[in-house]
């Protein structure tokens, strides 16, 4: 891959496939981090930090008036605070005049489109880092093979939703309606399952698993779902979380964030959560040879209620 400045010899011209109207596709990983996530702005000059507070619900117990003239005792509502921390991340290519003269036509059109991608795979991958990072993951037990954890199976999937069940969270996906068709089966309201695309293999032998092909409405859902396991909607992607010879038996150790409704969040800021823009030669270059183009955000995260998100470590059957 070519570093520092895009050259004509780099970047080689388009002209033995010029009967193409298009360059081929960039690969993008699956985007699953982020939609899932709770959207909140944050306003400019407002300092760096963001705070995000909740009121905890009253105490149900007592309360009953007897008579006796005495009033109930008062309770001091608990307020929680969770703070996120505005970061900025930013990506920039530098390009040669000489592309744009003998090579290659609307070059900077193509370099925006991949600009763009970065932005949004590199702000995914930090949802994914926090979720590594802040969430606790329960080891899969319930598998075969001998390893800790094992691979994903129905009961540890239960298991899971249990524990956000008695956190009163609630679920993010909707109920998909049973129809009348061969092979398909009704979808429940679910959870998010974040997981990574390699253990695909091990997710279609869970018991009870309906794959995404046998939902009975396809209209509406995201490329990146594949299958709903229990009360779980489960989405997948190259770079879901991995952990490299972490297992008991030395084999990588797949994590799964399972999260509800709120359970964590995603702030942008106003006016700079998505920049792509071009620096003009005569900036760049002492002869105006040279241009830029860039791109970059501002984002803040954070996990606002651990009750409402949980998670599992797998391994890979083989």
């Amino acid at each position: 891959m070519a570093t520092g400045t895009t050259t004509p010899g780099n970047f080689e011209s388009e002209l033995p496939i010029q009967a193409a109207e298009e360059m081929l596709s960039t690969p993008m990983f699956n985007l699953i981090h982020s939609f899932a996530a709770d959207l909140h702005d944050a306003q400019p000059h407002g300092g760096d930090t963001t705070r995000m507070s909740r009121l905890e619900r009253l105490n149900t117990d007592g309360g009953r008036m007897d008579g006796s003239g005495i009033d109930p005792a008062p309770e001091i509502p608990v307020r929680t605070d969770v703070d996120a921390k505005t970061e900025i991340y930013a990506k920039s290519i530098l390009v040669n005049e000489q592309v744009d003269l003998f090579n290659n036509e609307g070059v900077q059109a193509k370099y925006k489109l991949i600009l763009g991608q970065w932005l949004r795979e590199k702000e995914d991958l930090l949802m994914r880092d926090l979720l590594s990072a802040n969430v606790v993951y329960v080891s899969a037990n319930a598998g075969q093979g001998g390893d800790n954890p094992t691979e994903i199976t129905r009961k540890d999937c239960n298991n899971i939703e249990q524990i956000l069940m008695s956190g009163d969270a609630k679920t993010t996906m909707e109920v998909i309606q049973a129809e009348d068709r061969f092979g398909t089966a009704a979808v429940r309201d679910a959870y998010v399952a974040m997981c990574n695309t390699a253990i695909t293999t091990d997710i279609q032998k869970v018991e009870g698993v309906l794959l995404k092909a046998n939902y009975p409405d396809q209209k509406g859902l995201r490329p990146e779902e594949y299958a709903q396991i229990g009360r779980f909607r489960v989405f997948v992607s190259s770079k879901g979380i991995r952990l490299d010879n972490a297992s008991l038996l030395g084999a990588n150790v797949y994590r799964v964030p399972l999260a509800g409704m709120e359970s964590y969040a995603k702030l942008e800021q106003n006016g700079y959560s998505a920049r792509v823009g071009i620096i003009p030669n005569y900036a760049m270059s002492n002869v105006a040879q040279n241009y830029g183009m860039y791109a970059k955000f501002a984002i803040a995260r954070a996990i606002t209620n651990q009750n409402w998100i949980s998670g599992l470590e797998v391994t890979k059957r083989f």
